[in-house]
């Protein structure tokens, strides 16, 4: 499968992230949101991110009667915030992707220049003995994926949807929650629930859905402006 994607349309989602990594309008919330610098004492952080997967993306779905899963070695986000959470994407990639039936694609720059909205919102929800909020990456993320079925080329065009709403929701995990996905002390974000919903243009025997998961850490910059992510995050109220 060839696995190139393309961003447009980012729309805020009524429901985001990892990530990861690497992150559009999140869910409500009665809790206010703050991006701290470090710790849970920081000062507030507003300024450029960049979230990055830690692992592969995994999705799997069935084409033709075969259960198909794929890996796509990484992908990474950048954009700005404000310390209430609110914020802009400005750049992303996905790598190299491959799949069980030996489908696989190069690594991919995604082309922001057609996205009219690329607004976003990390939101402080915190769920005892789990998250400590969510990030949405809302609107037409898609993945393109490409390959030989018996000598003829097959397109299948995916979108992206998690709890009914278009676009990637992930659960937010702060560097110090033991609830943490990942073993890494940064701001972390996690999702298994994302769902793949075929889209117009894809061939007719492509599989109408299937689902991923991933796992990403976010940083910001200690120097403004510098491009080296090395700032840890925090998310509070």
């Amino acid at each position: 499968m060839n696995a190139p994607a393309r961003l447009a349309r980012l729309a805020a989602p009524a429901a985001a992230a990892c990530a990861a990594l690497a992150l559009a309008a999140g869910p409500a919330s009665a809790a206010t949101t703050t991006v701290r610098q470090d710790t849970a004492t920081g000062a507030p952080y507003a300024g450029n991110w960049q979230i990055s997967t830690v692992g592969t993306l995994n999705f799997s779905t069935s084409f033709l009667g075969m259960n198909v899963t794929g890996t796509c070695d990484s992908a990474q986000m950048q954009g700005t915030t404000t310390s209430a959470g609110a914020g802009e994407l400005t750049a992303a990639s996905i790598g190299a992707c491959h799949t069980s039936n030996g489908f696989s694609s190069p690594a991919t720059a995604l082309d922001l220049g057609g996205v009219s909205d690329r607004s976003g919102q990390i939101s402080y929800d915190p769920v005892q003995g789990g998250r400590d909020g969510v990030i949405a990456i809302g609107g037409d993320l898609r993945i393109t994926l490409k390959g030989q079925v018996l000598g003829l080329t097959v397109t299948c065009i995916y979108g992206f949807r998690t709890g009914g709403a278009d676009g990637l929701t992930f659960d937010v995990y702060n560097r110090d929650n033991p609830n943490r996905p990942l073993p890494d002390d940064d701001l972390q974000g996690k999702s298994d629930a994302i769902q793949l919903v075929r889209e117009s243009g894809s061939s007719s025997v492509c599989p109408s859905s299937g689902t991923g998961s991933g796992a990403a850490i976010g940083r910001g910059e200690s120097t403004p402006g510098s491009g080296v992510f090395d700032r840890k995050l925090y998310l509070t109220s």
